[in-house]
């Protein structure tokens, strides 16, 4: 964004540049006397100078937009961290409970298969 503004602000001065040089040459070499010349250079600057007017204000009304478009932006970005910030500790706590569950499922597995074998154990020796 801050590209885009700074050529919109170097379009706008080379324009007026150029302008002012092209104006400036062609009333010099116009087959004018010097006081009718004069008059239209005042004249020429008048004008130049009621446009100019309105590009502080043009320039000021795109940089405030380009600025509040940029807050909105940062501001979503953190909105977008803060929900993924939360979408993690949601899964960290899913995975924690999950593996809770699977480690008491594997011990009640190993009580289980203890108690079998001494089961099948007790039912060997009576056997023999």
């Amino acid at each position: 964004m801050h590209r885009d503004n700074s050529c919109n602000t170097s379009s706008a001065f080379t324009f007026l540049t150029g302008a002012i040089l092209g104006a400036t040459a062609a009333l010099l070499l116009a087959p004018r006397s010097g006081r009718e010349t004069r008059e239209r250079l005042i004249e020429f600057g008048d004008d130049l100078r009621e446009r100019a007017d309105y590009l502080p204000d043009d320039l000021k009304d795109r940089g405030t937009a380009i600025a509040d478009k940029g807050r909105e932006m940062i501001e979503r970005g953190r909105e977008m961290i803060n929900r993924g910030t939360d979408m993690v500790d949601e899964g960290k706590h899913f995975l924690d409970d999950k593996k809770q569950a699977l480690n008491a499922a594997i011990e009640a597995g190993r009580d289980a298969m203890k108690k079998e074998r001494e089961s099948l154990a007790e039912s060997i020796s009576e056997d023999e």
